[in-house]
């Protein structure tokens, strides 16, 4: 497919999508004869991927590591698993952090008067 129907299927912009070409994050496409970058449904999958893996907290340099594991059977992602597990850990522990500092907030607000 052309950059314009990956930019529109992605949702992310054609400068977004060069760049994670140049960086390695993707597959590089195949060239047609004109020259045209032919991108395929697996580079889709690849920038689904790094979508969701921005938006929990992954590095691209955490991700690029990552993307060579989607091509492999689920069976073999023992990293790639290992990699969301820790980062569900760690968001976990934020999530009781701020659980306490919240309350700790409703105990001044209402130490000084407030609702």
């Amino acid at each position: 497919m052309q950059i314009k129907f990956l930019e529109a299927r992605s949702g992310l912009p054609r400068d977004t999508l060069r760049f994670y070409e140049r960086s390695g994050l993707i597959t590089p496409p195949r060239r047609l004869a004109n020259g045209y970058r032919d991108y395929d449904e697996h580079t889709l999958a690849e920038l689904k991927f790094i979508a969701a893996a921005r938006e929990v907290g992954f590095t691209l340099a955490e991700i690029k590591t990552a993307i060579p594991q989607l091509k492999a059977p689920p069976e073999q992602c023992r990293a790639l698993l290992d990699g969301l597990k820790e980062r569900r850990q760690a968001v976990v522990a934020q999530l009781a952090q701020h659980r306490k500092q919240l309350r700790r907030l409703d105990q001044l607000i209402q130490r000084f008067g407030g609702a």
